[in-house]
């Protein structure tokens, strides 16, 4: 179901698009294209992995991937389908988060979660776009500590890996910062800031459609450009607009990997277990 906008978007890279007017899609659903209408611009997010039950390797979950691209050609078109990828649940096989796509035109993956090693728990990856950017990786846990998840890839580049099991979460390059690593709940390990310095926040958990503008602060629909560009999460500090999640803290819409908690592996539904769903927005 898109939630549709026709506020005035101030878009710092990219600019207004068209009529300049938007449906989102925090859930799968279908865009008619409007009479008249000949093109589009889209943006797809993937979605943020869970974090990983194999063993002693309580991996963090890797962050989704991002890209946009502008489409042509829809004269003809009476509607696309739109998927918006489901983020990860805590798993003990090598798996990966839903995909978003709009259509056959542009799609994005989510990260990968309950990985064995550092290389494993890989962020997913926009395919199809004008520009395609990958999520980061989860941090490998190891033995009994936490590992933080990755941050979601934006507009701007890709999401920076989560931490390991002694390291703070990696600073996004461009996109969402990564999640801290942890062994003991340490205050001294960090996020990742995100592309534009944002570190994560305490208690706020970026849930759809709009909460992204709320963790920023600023006016309703203030910039499409910023979505994916928060911090990771660390101690009691929760990743932000689509930054990665660490111990028992949950990770930003849209598409940030989950942290790992093994003390937490067991808990039922405790949210630190899952990756946040990814998004689809379109401009035309």
């Amino acid at each position: 179901m898109a939630i549709q906008s026709v506020n005035n978007i101030q878009n710092p890279i990219s600019g207004a698009f068209g009529t300049g007017q938007v449906a989102f899609f925090p859930v799968s659903g279908t865009w008619t294209v409007p009479a008249g209408i000949g093109k589009c611009r889209v943006r797809v997010w993937g979605a943020g992995g869970g974090y990983g039950t194999n063993g002693s390797y309580y991996g963090g979950g890797g962050g989704g991937g991002f890209a946009i691209k502008t489409i042509y050609g829809l004269g003809t078109v009476a509607s696309v389908a739109v998927t918006v990828g489901t983020g990860g649940v805590a798993s003990s096989t090598l798996a990966s988060a839903g995909t978003s796509s709009f259509g056959s035109y542009v799609s994005a993956t989510g990260g990968s979660y309950a990985g064995t090693s550092n290389t494993a728990n890989a962020g997913g990856t926009g395919v199809g776009g004008d520009s395609n950017y990958s999520g980061g990786r989860g941090g490998y846990g190891g033995g009994t500590q936490s590992a933080g998840g990755g941050g979601v890839a934006s507009l701007y580049g890709n999401g920076g890996a989560g931490g390991d099991n002694t390291y703070s979460g990696a600073a996004g390059q461009g996109g969402a910062g990564g999640g801290s690593g942890d062994n003991s709940n340490s205050t001294s390990l960090i996020g990742g800031t995100g592309g534009f310095g944002n570190l994560g926040a305490q208690k706020i958990n970026t849930t759809p459609p709009m909460a992204f503008v709320q963790a920023q602060g600023g006016n309703p629909l203030m910039s499409l450009d910023l979505i994916g560009t928060g911090g990771g999460g660390h101690y009691t500090m929760y990743g932000v607009n689509g930054g990665g999640g660490a111990y028992n803290t949950i990770p930003g819409w849209p598409g940030g990997g989950a942290g790992s908690s093994p003390l937490a592996a067991n808990a039922g539904t405790s949210p630190v277990k899952y990756g946040q769903d990814g998004f689809v927005i379109v401009e035309y």
